[in-house]
């Protein structure tokens, strides 16, 4: 019988992202506060028949149709790279494999849905690979720095909790974590925004803010104080791109929202609420206007195995 391996990876939020000018090498530096959520991407894998290859079926019923559709089950899915180099790494051929995906974060939405997949499928790997082969299972750490090759929000997604990313977002310091639950309502778009063409209209923009110390969010307190100082470099970017993200960012603001915000390179929205009751209300007015509104809490542990 062929061992079942689950595992599962979170959503999150830049509380902070500041953005530097386009170095030579073609990317940015980023200054980010990262934040975890419990809105989680599952993964199942499990042993595939022999030379029957990778075979990926994605699912998922609390986004928009239009997301599932737009995931790749092919060998451009980061799901399928992560097994091939995670193999690779260990001097191993790559498996044959049956993987399933089960999706809650918005595609293409700013809130790393792709890196949390990638990072379930890291911590599945190392396990399934020592089973299945004897391997030494890896670290954390090691893990992450696989998973750096593969995307800058990868190491957060493994992480989780509250970090600072700094370099392209891939070198992660974690902090201590805040003495307070935080309330979020995420918007979903039925389209995505590409972070390319947002970072590049961003230059167009060309408003780069210096670079601060992230550090003192540690000491925050209140739902209050973290909206007071929430900002995002891409936010006028995808302004730019979709005029409606302003719109919506006010209307949440007015429902009662401590303060909303472009979440990454966009185009989902994610909302700060000092309660959980009132997150859900506003969500519930969302959703009688046939928009896509998920409510959540942060912060959550990095990916992990599940039962």
């Amino acid at each position: 019988m062929n061992r079942i391996i689950r595992a599962s990876a979170p959503a999150k939020v830049n509380l902070v992202f500041e953005v530097g000018q386009l170095a030579s090498d073609g990317y940015h530096p980023v200054n980010s506060l990262f934040l975890a959520l419990d809105l989680r991407e599952e993964l199942t894998l499990v042993k595939g028949a022999t030379g029957t290859g990778i075979s990926i079926y994605v699912h998922g019923e609390s986004i928009p149709d239009t997301h599932i559709k737009a995931v790749p089950t092919d060998h451009n899915n980061l799901v399928h790279k992560t097994a091939v180099l995670f193999a690779a790494k260990l001097g191993k051929a790559t498996p044959d494999l049956q993987i399933d995906i089960h999706k809650r974060i918005p595609v293409a939405g700013g809130m790393a849905g792709g890196s949390a997949d990638a990072a379930a499928m890291l911590i599945a790997m190392n396990e399934f690979m020592h089973q299945e082969h004897g391997t030494e299972r890896l670290s954390i750490d090691e893990l992450a720095l696989i998973g750096a090759e593969l995307g800058s929000d990868v190491p957060f997604c493994i992480y989780g909790g509250m970090a600072i990313g700094t370099g392209l977002g891939e070198v992660i310091s974690p902090l201590e974590d805040l003495d307070f639950e935080t309330n979020w309502l995420l918007c979903a778009s039925s389209r995505g925004l590409s972070t390319p063409t947002v970072f590049a209209e961003f230059d167009e923009i060309g408003k780069h803010s210096p670079f601060t110390d992230l550090s003192e969010f540690a000491s925050i307190s209140s739902a209050e104080e973290l909206g007071m100082r929430m900002t995002n470099d891409l936010e006028q970017a995808a302004f730019s791109l979709m005029p409606a993200l302003s719109q919506l960012v006010e209307q949440l603001e007015q429902l009662g929202a401590v303060r909303a915000m472009v979440s990454g390179s966009g185009p989902t929205i994610a909302a700060l609420f000092d309660s959980e009751a009132k997150a859900i209300e506003v969500s519930e007015v969302l959703r009688s206007q046939g928009l896509v509104a998920l409510t959540s809490k942060g912060l959550a542990q990095g990916a992990r195995l599940d039962s």
